[in-house]
């Protein structure tokens, strides 16, 4: 957690400046993919998301505080024009810079407070579970891959786009279905990742026309069980990164995590149970 500290420090360094989520990672020392997931699951946006709700929280503050112009305030924190300053400061705040100017009523917005520890005590004492860790032996799987703009990802919308394919899978091994976290790409305005929906297969024979095949090395996981639908997932996952990992005789292992979802699974089903596998080695 020092570590993951030290690129929030980062961040709240660089506001004003032109800063990548592969710079943020490296002040951590994380691999980009990996500090990716484990922001979103700690913080709740992602870090371009976070970045740029701490730039507008301190553009609106300066609005009432400073004789500063829209545009040098646009230009500060990174955007590339004044147009597209105010449409982000009215998503953010339901109102334009020059309205809450105006009003002058700082308190009627909810301002993106830096991430602190605070909020991380609260995860680590708020929540307890323990996973089973299970030693996965390699495995071969056959599936989609779907591409996903980072803070657009819709899994109930993904199983559901798989749901033609998973009976048609020759050389299945089982009945469980396994969803796979893989590549991270970035550009200067989208950060995408790639999640796999797939079943497990003796051999890669007869792969249908459309579908991907991957092999997962042998591997020791750490296994929490989620109960209740994927939207709620995040929950789950912020438990994990923020609290047991920090805590645990375990570390992570940058190797491709997945969610293991049981043949007969219901979204609808509050009781339904999802299993999350999160690569580690001892500490």
């Amino acid at each position: 957690m020092q570590r993951f500290f030290k690129s929030i420090e980062y961040i709240e360094q660089h506001l004003y400046d032109k800063i990548s989520v592969h710079e943020i990672a490296a002040a951590s020392h994380y691999s980009t993919y990996h500090y990716s997931r484990v922001f979103k699951a700690l913080v709740g946006d992602t870090p371009k998301e976070y970045l740029r709700k701490r730039r507008l929280t301190l553009a609106a503050k300066r609005l009432l505080t400073e004789d500063v112009g829209i545009l040098e305030l646009a230009i500060d924190c990174q955007f590339d024009s004044q147009e597209a300053f105010t449409r982000a400061f009215k998503a953010l705040f339901n109102m334009t810079p020059a309205q809450y100017r105006k009003i002058n009523e700082p308190f009627r917005l909810l301002y993106k407070k830096p991430f602190s520890e605070d909020d991380m005590d609260f995860l680590q004492h708020g929540i307890t579970m323990e996973p089973e860790i299970v030693e996965q032996p390699a495995i071969k799987i056959v599936g989609i891959a779907t591409q996903y703009d980072d803070g657009d990802l819709s899994l109930p919308k993904l199983w559901s786009a798989f749901r033609p394919y998973r009976d048609s899978i020759p050389n299945r091994v089982g009945s469980d279905f396994f969803g796979i976290y893989e590549c991270y790409e970035e550009d200067d305005d989208n950060t995408r990742f790639v999640y796999i929906c797939s079943a497990q297969v003796e051999n890669f024979d007869d792969v249908p026309d459309g579908l991907i095949t991957r092999e997962l090395d042998a591997q020791t996981y750490a296994r929490f069980t989620h109960t209740g639908p994927i939207a709620r997932l995040e929950d789950t996952l912020r438990y994990i990164w923020g609290s047991w990992l920090p805590k645990s005789d375990y570390q992570y292992a940058d190797k491709p995590d997945f969610e293991l979802l049981p043949a007969g699974f219901n979204d609808a089903d509050p009781n339904n149970k999802i299993y999350l596998n999160i690569p580690v080695t001892r500490k």
